[in-house]
């Protein structure tokens, strides 16, 4: 993917297994994750491969490049905040972090720690990436500075580049899946065992799917038909919930899954306070987690 004409930071990590591309300038987003050893590319890009104006605070997320892995927090629908000082608050699309620049705290060949902070809400995010092996570790880490407790969503981003036929597997048996396409309607729909996006989602459309509440997974894996394939693991007691992103030529180029581990049930701030299913962040207490993500081939 090459950038438009504005001069900005790159950080590439790399060993002989994994390469990781990050812009700091735009929210941090991870651009590239690649297995050095197949040439697979597992993120998605932009749709002419060249990236254009930085966002603005407070953008419409689809009407940015909608490529890469991101950070969505304090929300991922844009709402009002639900409680406390910042009641009555507007927070953006998809929450505050993708438009905003980071500032960098360390930087090595296999490691990079970035920071961003929110004058608006009161709150440091922070997140280190970290290469191990054929794994990228993510240690996630967020300190609220308000006198309350304050709910904040989070929910990983991730838009994986789906092969034609590559399919999404979950470990342990489910009949249903939540439909929360449409948020005001959220609908149980059969689960078959996987999810193919030519298959399984229209072409230009969307759909956005949730695992049932009670559902205890805390890992999914992406497998090509070539045996490639892609494992998210992530810190369950802090992320109890699984949203399934896929886009099949709406939003993005190509066949898309995000796989979006998160803190919220579901998707907008207010909507998952109202359902007393969030994360409340104590005043002065860092609350932090962790997402693996690992690459191999050889998969049946």
């Amino acid at each position: 993917m090459t950038r438009g004409t504005i001069e900005e930071r790159s950080v590439t990590l790399s060993n002989d297994q994994l390469s990781v591309t990050v812009l700091p300038d735009r929210g941090a987003r991870i651009t590239s994750l690649r297995n050095v050893s197949d040439e697979r590319e597992w993120l998605s890009q932009a749709r002419d491969l060249t990236l254009g104006a930085r966002p603005d605070p407070g953008s419409t997320f689809t009407e940015s490049d909608h490529c890469g892995w991101d950070e969505m927090f304090p929300t991922v629908d844009a709402c009002t905040y639900p409680s406390g000082p910042y009641r009555g608050l507007q927070v953006p699309d998809h929450g505050e972090l993708w438009s905003r620049p980071w500032d960098a705290l360390e930087v090595t060949s296999v490691t990079a720690r970035h920071r961003v902070r929110s004058d608006r809400f009161g709150y440091t995010f922070e997140r280190a990436l970290r290469l191990d092996g054929a794994t990228l570790r993510c240690d996630y880490r967020c300190v609220v500075e308000a006198d309350v407790a304050l709910p904040l969503l989070w929910a990983l981003h991730p838009q994986f580049s789906m092969e034609e036929g590559t399919r999404l597997e979950l470990p342990g048996h489910r009949v249903t899946v939540l439909d929360t396409s449409f948020p005001d309607d959220p609908r149980a729909v059969s689960w078959g065992g996987d999810l193919v996006v030519e298959r399984d989602v229209e072409k230009d459309a969307d759909r956005m799917l949730y695992l049932h509440p009670d559902d205890g997974v805390s890992q999914a894996t992406l497998i090509d038909p070539s045996g490639s394939w892609l494992e998210v693991a992530w810190d369950r007691s802090f992320a109890p919930y699984l949203g399934i992103w896929a886009d099949h030529g709406r939003h993005t180029s190509g066949r898309v899954l995000a796989i979006e581990p998160t803190n919220g049930f579901f998707d907008e701030l207010a909507r998952a306070e109202r359902n007393a299913m969030v994360t409340h962040f104590t005043p002065g207490e860092a609350v932090s987690w962790w997402v693996e993500v690992t690459l191999g081939e050889g998969a049946n």
